[in-house]
């Protein structure tokens, strides 16, 4: 190599424009995407360990009811999340604002966000025919064991969700996914990596014991009932000009409705 050659690089994808540069690197964004399932495996231990240590489980039996506050707890994950997020942001000096897009007004956010929902038609309809195929007319595992208090219910209704929204889809389409663009170069490829990310992040959360070990089929039904969602949501962000902000208020729809549902014991 020559004092004129230069050092070859990663193909490279300029930011697309007023979208603002990727927030960190590839170690930041692996980073983001271990600490969420570390943290949803962590957290669902810790509070089995709790159970049996009072006395009040054992087992398997503690590890499914850990997974009973699974809409609870969700607001510790989606908070360390966060706090992960700001603090890469820091270093890399960029806001958190930056990572939802162009500004976009009030109405177009409502109208994208149902532009979102009439999109995920399909899904729904490719989730009910997966949960028939898997479960018949039973009530998945994941709403089944749900059995929380009433201000527990409340507060996945009220506060979780919107800690949801914040942190998942800002960490894999404002984080990880304009980081992967830039480090490929074939956005396809990246987005196909980040829906498969995505997707494998649900088989952790919750766990479930079946039979005396993990709910590999449980795990398995998780990661393809939300593939369809997540590919049509990443197909939509990019429809949207990389605006975040609707895709985040139809997901709330659907987290904050789920949530409802369960918390009235519309779902048996």
């Amino acid at each position: 190599m020559t004092a004129a050659t230069p050092p070859a690089r990663h193909p490279a994808v300029p930011p697309h424009p007023g979208v603002a540069a990727p927030a960190t690197g590839m170690s930041g964004a692996a980073l983001l995407v271990g600490t969420r399932v570390a943290l949803w495996v962590g957290v669902q231990l810790l509070i089995a360990g709790l159970l049996i240590l009072g006395g009040e489980r054992s087992g398997g039996q503690a590890l499914n009811a850990a997974a009973s506050w699974r809409m609870v707890y969700g607001a510790l994950i989606d908070l360390g999340t966060l706090g992960l997020i700001g603090w890469l942001l820091r270093r890399h000096g960029i806001s958190y604002r930056s990572l939802l897009g162009r500004p976009t007004a009030a109405w177009q956010v409502a109208l994208g966000a149902l532009g979102v929902v009439a999109a995920t038609v399909p899904a729904m309809v490719f989730s009910a025919e997966l949960t028939t195929a898997f479960y018949g007319d039973a009530t998945p595992p994941m709403f089944a064991v749900v059995d929380v208090p009433v201000l527990a219910s409340a507060f996945s209704v009220a506060v979780v969700p919107l800690l949801a929204e914040l942190a998942e889809p800002v960490t894999y389409l404002g984080v990880v996914l304009p980081r992967l663009e830039q480090r490929l170069g074939r956005p396809w490829l990246a987005a196909t990596i980040v829906v498969i990310l995505w997707a494998a992040e649900h088989a952790f959360y919750p766990l479930l014991i079946r039979g005396g070990s993990l709910d590999l089929r449980f795990a398995a039904y998780r990661v393809l009932s939300v593939l369809p969602f997540l590919a049509i949501w990443t197909a939509v962000y990019y429809a949207y000009g990389r605006r975040l902000l609707p895709i985040m208020a139809a997901r709330w729809l659907f987290n904050g409705g789920t949530a409802a549902a369960l918390a009235l014991g519309l779902v048996r």
